[in-house]
């Protein structure tokens, strides 16, 4: 029996999280190694525009740039296909920056309805 949410190459339907799509997990590891869309766009060797579509899962890359893809954003194919295998490395991100010099904070403001 297969799971009614999962649709196929782009993974589970959005109500687990944005990045729970292919293209979800194609921003996601762009995010994890800090590369503009631009950037990332270049070392995929596409156009800017065509990397936001695949993000937004507008469109899918043809299968020839999935490897690529892979390879670019550091993570296995399996992983970007299905969200299953080796992921954005994160480790560098665990620890909470310290507030910049100067910073103010803050409590933030109670809402009430």
């Amino acid at each position: 029996m297969t799971d009614a949410r999962y649709d196929g190459m782009f993974g589970y339907d959005g109500m687990y999280g944005t990045d729970d799509t292919f293209g979800g997990r194609i921003s996601l590891a762009r995010d994890a190694l800090a590369f503009s869309l631009e950037d990332a766009a270049r070392l995929i060797d596409v156009d800017a525009q065509m990397l936001r579509h695949w993000e937004n899962d507008r469109c899918a890359p043809p299968a020839n740039q999935l490897t690529v893809l892979a390879g670019v954003l550091q993570v296995s194919l399996s992983w970007l296909m299905t969200g299953r295998g080796r992921g954005p490395d994160w480790h560098d991100l665990t620890e909470v920056p310290p507030l910049a010099p100067g910073r103010v904070t803050r409590p933030l403001p109670v809402l009430r309805y």
